[in-house]
């Protein structure tokens, strides 16, 4: 197949993948480039060089630049910002709680003791008349019943004679 190309005709392969496509169309600039990266070469490493030699003349400007504004803030700016934060601290930091002492805490403590104290007497004061009532009133329970035993006991013996005596009248009976 033929190709026409701004007046000239030009037999051109047409490849049928797309990579072959892509190398078609570049080939035809590869060859018009090629001679021009020979021109290119030694201007490339010129500009390195000029670009290094550059590079190094910043540095040589810049470090004296550096080191005196080092020292411009350490004698200048430092103070200041260090006086700036340690006012920034004293204004921040709180002021010393002051403790109040308060007597209604111990007021109360020494007033439950009090009261504990009273208490513990008057229930010693009250187990012991408790006790006593109680030994008095198991003493008269103890009499008490000792002559409801008597009174059973008396009247257990009646109870047995007659029944001796029944049992003689049925004895009697029998023979």
């Amino acid at each position: 197949m033929s190709l026409t190309l701004r007046r000239h005709r030009v037999d051109v392969p047409i490849p049928r993948t797309r990579m072959g496509r892509m190398k078609a169309q570049v080939s035809p600039i590869v060859g018009k480039v090629s001679p021009m990266v020979g021109k290119v070469s030694p201007m490339v490493g010129n500009a390195r060089d000029v670009t290094a030699m550059r590079i190094t003349d910043a540095r040589v400007w810049a470090a004296p630049k550096l080191d005196q504004v080092a020292h411009t803030v350490e004698e200048q700016l430092a103070p200041r910002v260090s006086s700036f934060l340690s006012g920034a601290a004293r204004r921040v930091e709180p002021s010393p709680v002051v403790r109040t002492r308060r007597r209604w805490p111990l007021l109360m403590l020494f007033a439950g003791l009090a009261l504990g104290a009273i208490g513990a007497v008057m229930y010693r004061n009250r187990s012991e008349r408790l006790t006593e009532a109680m030994k008095e009133t198991t003493s008269e329970t103890a009499r008490w019943a000792g002559e409801k035993a008597e009174r059973a006991g008396e009247k257990a013996k009646q109870a047995g004679s007659r029944a001796g005596e029944k049992a003689d009248e049925i004895a009697g009976k029998i023979q």
